[in-house]
């Protein structure tokens, strides 16, 4: 039995509006509890996460393509993070990451020209621990979003419907005092 294009549909709507703002799939299928739940839970760490390390340091896959994989699980965060990171400074990603592991065309750099170019990211820049405490707050994010995403998508395909034992004892005990 081949699933209907809406209910296709409906799944991909569900799941990539999870993608992009955290809960926003749960919201636009009913639960709004869930969706504020979800919300409050993947956005607080993310942005605690990118204000403690800086855009310059945890938002960029330059320096560790793994953890910035993982951050890619709130899509909208990361994008805008991303962007801003590239924005702010003057100074790209990547001149970013070779200033931070003192590499490629920042090491044939005078004393001076390193002083000047490191002067122009210190205010958005973190280093260990810090640094990595907030790569852990964003990954963590990311991949708690990845699970709601799941989610959405296992409620989008059940038209909405609860999915776990104990949501479908609930639900039917109100589908009884309704009919009552």
């Amino acid at each position: 039995m081949k699933p209907s294009p809406d209910l296709t549909v409906r799944t991909m709507q569900a799941g990539i509006l999870a993608w992009i703002l955290p809960g926003a799939g749960h919201y636009w299928l009913g639960h709004k509890k869930l969706a504020a739940v979800f919300f409050a839970a993947i956005s607080l760490p993310y942005l605690t996460g990118a204000a403690i390390g800086g855009v310059k340091t945890t938002l960029n896959p330059f320096l560790n393509h793994w953890l910035f994989l993982a951050e890619l699980g709130v899509g909208s965060y990361t994008a805008a993070g991303f962007f801003l990171a590239n924005s702010v400074g003057g100074i790209d990603a990547r001149e970013t990451a070779a200033i931070i592991r003192r590499t490629g065309a920042f090491s044939a750099l005078s004393p001076e020209r390193q002083n000047a170019r490191e002067s122009q990211i210190v205010r958005y820049v973190s280093y260990y621990p810090s640094a990595d405490v907030a790569q852990i707050y964003l990954a963590v994010a990311g991949l708690l979003n990845l699970l709601a995403i799941l989610d959405a998508i296992a409620r989008a395909q059940t038209g909405g419907e609860p999915v776990f034992y104990h949501e479908l004892a609930t639900a039917a005990a109100r589908r009884a005092e309704g009919a009552a």
